[in-house]
């Protein structure tokens, strides 16, 4: 069975650099540097190294080079990011997940969670393992985080931009070519957002499309 990381809609570039980190708020200078690695002096030979890509199938080169998986990637490093895991132990746990535990898909597996301060993974037996030292921990908080992805095959599906606050906006790649797209009318965000920057009153637009005020209020934050 044909699963989620292997899926040619989840694996065929269809977002530029920029683009993939715009959407899933991200800095543009990180994203590339998980995208393609970045180089580094080594303290004591004093020459220059290369570190790993994070991301996985990103192609070099300019244009689409980001496939949806890549994207849903980075949209979960820059959420442990964000619950306060530095990149310091993110990077590390990665390697010992795609590695150690054969997953080299590792970030978009359902069995990869986060408490906060560690990156955790479900076992056999259901239980929280670090990933770093196979200590078993507690599930107590680490369903919060990495709420807004949807699984399907064990692997990431879709994901819904939490940024949007008030509108239930998704990024599916066999929706709209992986655009930013409002769930329950498969329209564009861009496209909705494009017609008040065309002059549009607010009040019709949001008519049109069934919005509430605080719901195209959200679209045209985040894309300001």
């Amino acid at each position: 069975m044909q699963t989620r990381v292997d899926d040619v809609a989840h694996t065929t570039p269809i977002y530029s650099l920029g683009e993939a980190a715009h959407i899933i708020r991200a800095p543009a200078t990180s994203f590339t540097r998980w995208a393609h690695g970045h180089s580094f002096r080594q303290r004591r030979e004093g020459e220059k190294g290369w570190t790993k890509p994070i991301l996985s199938g990103v192609q070099s080169g300019r244009g689409y080079t980001v496939p949806f998986n890549a994207l849903a990637e980075g949209f979960i490093v820059e959420s442990f990011r964000r619950a306060g895991l530095p990149m310091a132990r993110i990077k590390p746990a990665i390697d010992v997940l795609r590695e150690e535990l054969g997953l080299e898909n590792a970030l978009l597996s359902e069995k990869l969670k986060t408490d906060g301060a560690e990156i955790l993974i479900e076992n056999g037996e259901r239980e929280l393992v670090v990933v770093r030292n196979h200590q078993g921990v507690f599930r107590d908080v680490v369903e919060q985080y990495l709420k807004s992805i949807s699984y399907r095959d064990g692997f990431v599906d879709f994901l819904r931009l939490p940024a949007y606050e008030s509108a239930d906006v998704i990024v599916d790649p066999v929706r709209n070519s992986g655009q930013p797209t409002i769930a329950r009318l498969g329209v564009r965000v861009d496209d909705i957002v494009s017609r008040v920057r065309a002059g549009e009153p607010m009040t019709d637009v949001a008519e049109d499309f069934g919005l509430s005020r605080p719901e195209l209020h959200s679209l045209l934050v985040q894309a300001a």
